[in-house]
């Protein structure tokens, strides 16, 4: 029999799996209280699987917390195979339509409860200050007072459809240039700098009601110069829940990454520690699996019964997660039962109302040779499929494919390339990747078209025309290819 406090451990924690169906250790787990999980690409294979998948867990456990990163854009779970169909939030952003990112949300949500996922880990709110972020264009960007009403307008699309909202990376990752999957960050900014640019975005999103929101493993010099937020009570307990008035459910960023361990001494005691900072939930990660799970609830029954966690923090902690479930209850998934539609149409159009043409950048007529340097932009985002092919394709374009793959040392043959026809280069983030920009810089043509998939602000002095589009998802490959080809 589980004991309760082992039953209130276990209710905290959601943990990854292997795999397209419930392992049995998932589901003896949930049987004795587990939170939850988190889905990640590897589970997914079709609509019809998620389903089931996700009927598995309520079967054993109704009130389940079943969450996932769908961000739309460059990070995508149900759409890994292909690419999202949603345009990312700078796309949005750039747009300037909050009816148009409130559209995005909702249908990303219907989605999402189409196949019974009642929680979705997104969106990002962080305020990127720097073209190095390992963010990009995951960041809403442009002002501060853009990407805070873009991130409610979604949150509240989102959660219309009946699925709980995520804000991340709370108090604000944006400031940082390092990935904290790999290192622990720092945001060097006074306080008013740093609640005018980074926190403006989580504030307004109390207002809009977020269901939750999730920790940065980031340093923040004037909230807290010594402990990363995931870790600070300063940052959580009294700035989010006393100042802020916030009482949804906190919960942490991935506790694999090095962000947090780079400071804890292990994932267990990284666990108890944001449990005593005031984190409600614990993301394991994405490779932490039962023994990780089994380690993590004897770290917290432990704490607990030593004195160094209170019982009332574990409670607490309990209702609150308790309490999302109940307000987004997971559905019977039944893929495709909504149709979404007028919100793909919708994302279709922001995406293509946030294209910028620079320069002559129609190919109409001419031979096509398409050089796509497909640099991945994130360990989040991980190897989904992007660049304009497939909606070159769709369209009828002949060309010639050049896809260059890490480690990009030399540009293709381009020798067949005439003095009428036009080199496509299609690219994302070059300042990211210094070796594919010193390659692109060596790529010269009479006719060069750059698409930039990526953070604005390269220039391209030698291209005669530049399309750009803000972002990577099958949406703004669409806008690219009307940019291209001159489609009304």
């Amino acid at each position: 029999m589980t004991s309760h406090l082992r039953r209130l451990a276990l209710g905290t924690v959601l943990p990854a799996f292997e795999g397209t169906t419930a392992p049995a250790w998932l589901l003896d787990r949930l049987r004795e209280g587990l939170g939850g999980v988190i889905l990640f690409g590897r589970n997914i294979v079709s609509p019809e699987q998620v389903a089931a998948l996700v009927g598995q867990i309520r079967e054993v456990r109704q009130d389940a917390v079943v969450g996932i990163d769908e961000e739309g854009g460059d990070v995508t779970r149900i759409h890994h195979d292909e690419g999202s169909p949603y345009p990312g939030n700078r796309v949005l952003s750039e747009n300037g339509d909050l009816d148009a990112t409130r559209a995005v949300g909702r249908g990303i949500g219907a989605e999402l409860r189409d196949l019974g996922i009642n929680y979705n880990l997104a969106p990002i709110g962080d305020y990127v200050t720097d073209p190095l972020s390992p963010l990009t264009t995951r960041s809403y960007g442009r002002t501060p007072g853009d990407n805070a009403e873009h991130a409610a307008a979604w949150i509240e699309g989102l959660q219309q459809s009946g699925v709980a909202a995520c804000l991340k990376h709370y108090p604000g990752l944006g400031g940082s240039l390092l990935d904290s999957h790999l290192s622990l960050g720092r945001v060097v900014a006074g306080r008013a700098e740093f609640e005018s640019r980074h926190l403006r975005t989580f504030a307004r999103a109390v207002v809009a009601g977020t269901a939750s929101m999730m920790t940065a493993h980031v340093v923040v010099d004037c909230l807290d110069p010594e402990v990363p937020t995931t870790l600070s009570p300063a940052v959580i307990s009294r700035l989010l829940r006393d100042e802020l008035g916030y009482d949804g459910v906190v919960i942490s960023d991935a506790l694999e990454m090095r962000g947090v361990l780079n400071h804890a001494s292990s994932l267990p005691a990284a666990a108890v520690g944001a449990l005593k900072a005031g984190v409600d939930a614990l993301c394991l990660g994405a490779v932490q699996f039962e023994e990780a799970t089994e380690a993590v609830a004897d770290a917290i029954v432990a704490a607990v019964r030593s004195g160094e966690l209170p019982i009332e923090r574990l409670e607490e902690a309990n209702r609150r997660i308790a309490a999302m479930a109940r307000d987004f209850p997971g559905v019977s998934g039944v893929p495709g039962s909504t149709d979404t539609g007028a919100e793909r149409a919708a994302g279709l159009a922001a995406a293509w109302g946030a294209t910028r043409v620079e320069g002559e950048a129609s190919i109409s007529g001419a031979g096509v040779h398409v050089v796509t340097f497909d640099d991945r932009t994130s360990i989040a985002a991980g190897p989904v499929p992007w660049g304009i092919g497939p909606e070159l394709r769709a369209a009828g374009v002949t060309f010639a494919d050049h896809v260059l793959t890490p480690p990009i040392g030399e540009l293709p043959d381009l020798s067949q390339a005439g003095p009428s026809d036009v080199v496509v280069a299609v690219v994302r983030d070059l300042p990211l990747h210094p070796a594919s920009a010193e390659v692109f810089a060596r790529l010269k043509a009479d006719r060069l078209v750059v698409v930039d998939m990526g953070y604005p602000g390269t220039e391209y002095p030698h291209a005669t025309g530049v399309v750009r589009t803000f972002g990577a998802s099958r949406a703004s490959a669409a806008a690219a290819v009307r940019a291209l080809t001159s489609r009304p």
